[in-house]
């Protein structure tokens, strides 16, 4: 799917300018768009979008995503070519796959100076909510224009399967209930209709929440290891996911650290009640959940079910695997 506007090109064919008037100085800036995020609404939102970018005179070139990875490769291709800052316009996803750009396959930076910023489109939009981004597309297009910048932490999860390379993430990763919530409505995503967002996660985490019971796991820790019975082990360096649940209310960005909070199996009639708790941050409260503030965690089950990883919304891997906090490993665009 490619949104055409007679300026922009299909991907392959290199990156088209959509250049503006004005007199400041901008970095030389990549703005990548997958159109067919949020069930294709962006494809809709971009030229909303992109004439808030030229009115407030955020000169850029656009790229236009067709498959899965396009933005990693465009992104690093851009960092190549000398772009100080790419822009993603798309979900969660999306924006995984930028991220994922700024370093090479190894983890090493391809340019720590490189900016990053964010156009949110998408269905559950968390790192938006994390980040504190706001959605009208002339603030947005503000904040790109006036180019303050701060920076804040990645993670990197490295598979013990070779089948699977190491990844990094923004916002948050976590193992159990998680990864088959977004699994479930990754596969139905096309059968949902109007169906968005929150109402989506909720609908699909309400019954993955009566069947899932609890893993046994192993995590080990800057403090030490410890075996549990969960169902979720989250990895949070932002504090929303799920399309707007409150996760982890108090991680921060930019302190070095990963928030991991651990939900324990509360019984399918406790956990139900729970639910709702987590959209305003109260399930810290509950009996048996742990929050433990580290740099590294790692991950393993302690029996041969599958313990599937959700990364920013998409379901990738499975447990065991280790994840390492990079303190100030990305440059954002910020208000």
């Amino acid at each position: 799917m490619t949104v055409t506007d007679g300026r922009e090109k299909r991907i392959g064919s290199g990156y088209d300018p959509a250049m503006s008037g004005g007199e400041a100085r901008q970095p030389r800036t990549l703005v990548i768009v997958n159109p067919a995020s949020a069930g294709g609404r962006t494809s809709r939102r971009w030229p909303t979008l992109r004439d808030a970018l030229l009115r407030a005179a955020v000169e850029h070139q656009t790229f236009l995503t067709t498959a899965p990875d396009d933005a990693i490769a465009a992104t690093r291709q851009a960092l190549a070519d000398g772009f100080q800052r790419v822009v993603c316009c798309g979900g969660d996803g999306t924006l995984n796959e930028v991220v994922n750009g700024f370093f090479m396959p190894d983890g090493a930076p391809l340019n720590t100076d490189a900016i990053l910023g964010v156009l949110p489109s998408g269905s559950g939009s968390d790192f938006r909510r994390s980040a504190r981004l706001p959605t009208d597309p002339t603030a947005l297009a503000t904040i790109l224009a006036r180019n303050r910048t701060r920076r804040i932490d990645a993670g990197r999860i490295v598979y013990d399967s070779p089948a699977t390379p190491p990844r990094q993430f923004v916002n948050i990763a976590d193992c159990g209930v998680g990864g088959e919530v977004v699994a479930r409505v990754n596969r139905g995503a096309g059968k949902r209709g109007r169906l968005r967002g929150t109402v989506v996660f909720l609908a699909v985490s309400m019954r993955v929440l009566t069947t899932f019971g609890s893993r046994p796991v192993r995590l080990t820790m800057d403090g030490g290891s410890m075996d549990l019975r969960i169902q979720n082990v989250v990895i949070a360096n932002g504090r929303y996911f799920g399309g707007g649940m409150r996760i982890a209310p108090g991680a921060e960005l930019d302190d070095g650290m990963f928030d991991v909070v651990v939900l324990p199996a509360l019984g399918r009639f406790r956990t139900l009640l729970a639910v709702p708790s987590v959209y305003r941050g109260r399930h810290l409260r509950q009996p048996g959940v742990r929050v433990i503030r580290t740099s590294t965690v790692r991950v393993e089950p302690l029996d041969t079910r599958p313990l599937l990883f959700d990364i920013e919304g998409e379901q990738i891997g499975v447990a065991p695997a280790t994840l390492i906090c990079l303190p100030g490993a990305l440059r954002i665009c910020v208000e």
